[in-house]
Formats: C-alpha cells, structure tokens, sequence
C-alpha cells in the first residue's frame, strides 16, 4: 500500500517540533546539575549584584593641570591599600666593649718605599693607608662608634675620620692610592687603578673639579714609553675599582688623551647638540626618542698637567626617578623633570608607598676600629650583557626597558667644562640606579640579602683614575679654581638677594648648579635622621618602655663577628658571602 510505511523508518523524526514535557514536582532532583537541572531552584535563584559604576578619570589636561595627581600620571587602584614600610635587619652581637664608645681612630698612612712620593712642587708627601678597611667585590664598609643614646639600634651609629669634609674615600679607593693629608690629591704607581669620593649625587645638577698635577706635559709628544695618565668622571658602587672609570656601564669617564668620553670601553666624542633644523654631517641619537639629531663633535684636545676639568651631572628628582624604575613611567605624561611636580603634605614624595631608607649592616672589628660591614650591589646580567663589547649592541637603555638595571633617567646628562669654559656633553640618558636597579649579587640574595631597598648612598660619586704615577687633585667646592659663568652669577644673585630681602622667584634647588660638596653636611643630616628613625622602630618593637634589656644567658656566648672581606687580606677581591645574613 501507498501509505504504509516500512518498519525501518518507523524512528525517523519527523517534521514537527517536539512538545517538552514537563517535569512533576515529585521527579525534581535532589541536587540540580546541567544534565537533571531543577528548574524551581534555578527560578529561584536571586539576581546578579548590578555592576559598580567604573570611575570617572578626567581628561589628560585637567590632570596635567591638578596638584592632587602623581606628577600627572593616572593612578590604576581606585582604592588606597595601606602600605607597611620594612625594617631594617637585626642581628645577634655582643654587648659593646668600653673602647667601642671611644672615637675612631684616624688613619694611619705610610710613605712609599723605598722613594717617597712628593707633588711636583715638592711640597706635599702623598702616603699609602695600612691597616684600614677598603670596599671590595659584594662588601662596603663604613666607620661606626657605640652609642650608649641608641641602645635599642645595638648601640651602633655610622661616625667619620679625619680629614673631615668632602674628599677623596679611603674605604672606596683601590688599596694602592697614595693620598695627601687632605685627601684630595691622589696618585697610584701601578696600572689603572680607581678611587671614588665620599659624596654622592642623587638628583639634581651637582659640579666639581679636577686639576691635573702631573699627567700629559704640555708640547709633549708621541710617548715613547707609557707615562702618566689621569682620567676623571662618575661612577656608581658597582663599578670596578681595580679599572679606570668608564671601564663598564656603570661609570662615565673623560680621558687625558684626545679629551675622548668613556663609557663601556668605547671612545667617543664630545658634542654640542644643534636645533634640529640645522644642517649637519655628523648625526647621533639623543633623547627623548632615541632619533638621530644634529650635533656638532668638539676637535680632539689633550688635557695636558695643569688644566682644571669640570664635571657636572645632571639627574631628574627621586621622585621622576623612583616612576621609572618602579615600571610606571609615562613618557607622554611625565615630560619634565619632577622638580616642578607640587606634592601633597601628606605625600611629599609623590608616591602612595612611603619612601624609606633601609640599610641592612652589621658591625665588625677590624684593626682597632669598627666598620658598618654591609653586603654591596654588584654588576646585573642586563648591565655585563649592555657592556659587552661586540659589533652589534644586545642591550639599548631606555626609560621603560624590560630589565630594570638598564633603564634609563631622562632629563640627564653629564657635561664637562676646561678651565671654566663648558666644552659640551659627554653624555645623556644615564642608568637608572635606585633600586631594585642596584641589586647585591646572586650569592648575597642565597644568603639572604634583600633586593629592592636604598640605603641612602646609591648613586653617581666623583670618580678619579690614575695609572703610572699620574697625579690629580679634586676641588669639591664651593670655591672653585676655574667656576663656570652660571655658578659665579648665581652666586651673586644669592648674595643680593639675602642682603636686600627681594622676593624674586626661586628656582627650584634642583635645577640650580650646585657644588658636589654641598652634599657632605646633607648625607651627615641624613644619616642622624634615619639611625633616630631606626632607634625608635627597633625601641617598638621591643615593647616601648617595658623594655628592661636582654636576658643574660640569651647574650652569653656572644663574639664579635668578624669582617668577612678580609679573611684573605692579601688578596684585593671580596671572599664569597657567608651565612650571617
């Protein structure tokens, strides 16, 4: 028949839609899942939270033009979470001895043997330090004194020797430096050698001198035998001291031969930048976008003995300085260089974190003195790799590279003056050197250094080279041999105007030129600052005056640790990082 269908496709579905059938109330399922859902439950359930309402940011100019921001740079947490700061590291010493309150002792020098060493006028012996502690590889070391006003902080302050002032380091200096009485006149007889001053620049435009004693004799020629030679420039705590400065990129130095800047172990030349619309044939890049921009190479000139070299840096605030190496630097955002950024009362230092100052130390005995031992930073795989020395480069700095250490600060640069005269720039776009740009090596982070925390001393030093009895004498200021014209008028506008009262605008300490020696009172003030800021954590955290000392048999078999650098004191290298910290 026509309309009998087959057995076979008795199953085939057929055109219309199925009709669901609902479920009874008694076939509900104890627990709904997505094959057997229970729909009275799913009826039931209540309704999504409605969405927070996104906040509202204001557009870049309001922002630019507010004093409420963060330099202008729009904040991502739109709540504040509040932030503890760290403490600094304690450690299990002894009670001091009643000679560890006395005052250090002053160095002791010795004249070279078997011919002592004498400027070329004859007039001042220059004499190597003995028994003194010098930094090495992965430790720093700094005088220190018992204190009985700071006995929660284990008694111990940082203190100073003789000569006091701004000058040359004993402790940051190879240790075969021979120094004069004041400590600015250096000389060292064997191959490039280093020494680092004892102030450092940490932002703002900072100067200083360098005479040249004995080095390239004026009409000489072409040398027949190696002779003396200085080259003077910055350096941060990670560059080598057993290498002229501008060995690495950690330091920038100028040479005496051809007046050539050194950074890498590359030469290359002074410049002056030109507008950009002038016609050129030499091109370098120069920030902010790393273009190649106009400029005009100054000619080779020998800086021969008695010439006086003036170094100024130039670094953007801390505050600019802490966004870049913090990650959130916005170069479309943060054009200047942060001194004109007003900041809150409450947050002076324009950050939601607070800004602190940990210096993780411990003191050590070393030939009759005490010493702060302290485990350095050391060089980063980003910077050897930034140094290396091939064809091509690997590594190019920029404010927001990936590798923190080898990030760049913009806004800054260093130029050089001769004899009071501003000859051009050397360089631009310095290494960042807060940390965690500065970071100890990977043995001290094993053994439990911390990266990431400032102690207060990182930063660019004036650095001095010298090698085959090349002799150099550094001026720290104020009163320079050959000042540059800016420093002499603003100078005199600083007398004008405490003398009459004016009230002219100021201009931000900052961008004023200041001499590098202004910073020794300063990192004095700091430091008394913060070892008071340490007492009183370290005075909470044991309980505030129900504090009554340390029990006697917990003290009991205390020794004096023993500074670690100098378990070989033959050798000028630092020993591997011990389990104290």
């Amino acid at each position: 028949m026509a309309d009998s269908q087959p057995g076979s496709r008795s199953n085939t579905p057929s055109l219309a839609l199925p009709i669901k059938r609902q479920l009874e109330e008694d076939h509900a399922p104890a627990v709904s899942s997505p094959l057997n859902p229970n729909m009275d439950a799913a009826r039931a359930r209540a309704r999504a939270p409605q969405r927070e309402q996104r906040e509202k940011r204001d557009t870049l100019k309001k922002r630019e033009a507010s004093a409420n921001t963060r330099a202008s740079t729009p904040n991502s947490k739109s709540k504040k979470e509040t932030v503890v700061a760290e403490h600094p590291m304690r450690y299990a010493i002894s009670e001091p001895k009643p000679h560890d309150y006395e005052p250090p002792k002053d160095c002791t020098f010795a004249p070279h043997e078997p011919n002592p060493i004498f400027t070329p006028d004859g007039q001042r012996e220059l004499k190597r330090t003995v028994d003194h502690a010098w930094n090495k590889k992965g430790y720093r070391y700094t005088h220190c004194v018992a204190d009985p006003h700071f006995r929660h902080k284990q008694f111990f302050r940082q203190s100073e020797v003789k000569p006091y002032g701004p000058r040359m380091s004993y402790e940051d200096t190879d240790k075969w430096f021979h120094f004069d009485e004041s400590g600015t006149i250096i000389t060292n007889e064997k191959g490039w050698r280093m020494s680092r001053g004892n102030v450092v620049a940490r932002e703002g435009r900072m100067y200083y001198e360098v005479k040249i004693l004995k080095g390239i004799a004026p009409g000489q020629g072409k040398e027949a035998a190696p002779g003396p030679h200085v080259r003077m420039g910055w350096a941060r705590r990670e560059a080598p001291l057993d290498a002229p400065v501008g060995f690495d990129g950690y330091s920038y130095g100028i040479t005496d031969t051809r007046s050539e800047v050194m950074h890498r172990s590359r030469a290359t030349k002074i410049y002056k930048p030109l507008p950009k619309s002038a016609k050129s044939k030499a091109m370098k890049p120069r920030p902010p976008h790393g273009k190649p921009m106009p400029v005009e190479y100054v000619p080779d000139q020998e800086i021969q003995e008695g010439d006086v070299i003036g170094l100024e840096i130039q670094l953007p605030s801390l505050s600019l300085h802490r966004k870049v190496v913090d990650g959130i630097y916005n170069p479309a955002v943060d054009l200047g260089d942060g001194f004109d950024t007003p900041t809150m009362s409450q947050d002076y230092w324009n950050q939601e974190k607070p800004f602190d100052i940990i210096r993780d130390r411990i003191p050590v005995p070393y030939k009759g003195n005490t010493y702060f031992e302290q485990l350095d930073f050391t060089a980063t795989k980003a910077v050897e790799a930034y140094h290396d020395r091939g064809p091509v480069p690997k590594v190019t700095p920029s404010p927001n590279h990936e590798e923190v250490s080898v990030r760049s600060l913009p806004h800054s640069c260093i130029k050089v003056y001769k004899n009071g005269k501003e000859v051009g720039l050397a360089f631009e776009s310095l290494l960042a050197f807060l940390p965690p740009a500065s970071q100890p090596s990977v043995e001290a982070i094993k053994s439990g250094a911390r990266v990431g925390y400032d102690d207060g001393m990182s930063g660019y030093f004036p650095a001095v080279s010298a090698f085959n009895g090349g002799i150099a004498q550094v001026n720290f200021g104020p009163d320079f041999w050959c000042p540059p014209q800016e420093l002499q008028i603003q100078r005199e506008k600083d007398i004008q105007m405490a003398g009459n009262g004016t009230n002219e605008p100021q201009i931000p300490l900052g961008r004023k030129l200041r001499p590098i020696g202004d910073r020794f009172k300063e990192q004095i003030a700091e430091d008394v600052t913060w070892d008071i800021i340490d007492e009183v954590d370290f005075f909470v955290q044991d309980g505030g005056w129900e504090y009554k000392g340390e029990d006697l048999d917990k003290m009991a078999g205390r020794s004096a640790p023993k500074a670690r650098g100098f378990v070989n004191p033959d050798e000028n290298l630092g020993v591997e990082v011990g389990r104290r910290y």
